[in-house]
């Protein structure tokens, strides 16, 4: 790999890398959540009162709350970034 390939993708790791983990941890918590705190069985249904209080499933309830508004602030900062992008280049053309 050239050296100006690998100062890409190290720019692209440290812009997204950590909404590519955010949006990996709350894809695997929905689904742990749905396992283990809401399983789709009569005994999950009649104890999910009990079971959703635990520990470990306040916690995935936590990751797939945040992790979901950090997902939903990333389109919000891509967009402003397009925005911010593009912005300038349409004001020069205009004047």
């Amino acid at each position: 790999m050239t050296p100006a390939y690998l100062n890409y993708v190290k720019s692209f790791v440290g812009l997204f890398g950590i909404y590519i983990l955010w949006i990996f941890i709350h894809y695997v918590s929905a689904h742990l959540y749905v396992k283990f705190c809401v399983p789709i069985t009569l005994f999950g249904f009649f104890g999910s009162p009990f079971i959703a209080t635990l520990p470990q499933c306040v916690a995935l309830r936590w990751i797939i709350y945040n992790g979901g508004m950090n997902i939903i602030n990333m389109w919000g900062i891509a967009g402003s970034y397009i925005v911010n992008k593009l912005l300038p280049s349409i004001y020069t053309f205009g004047h």
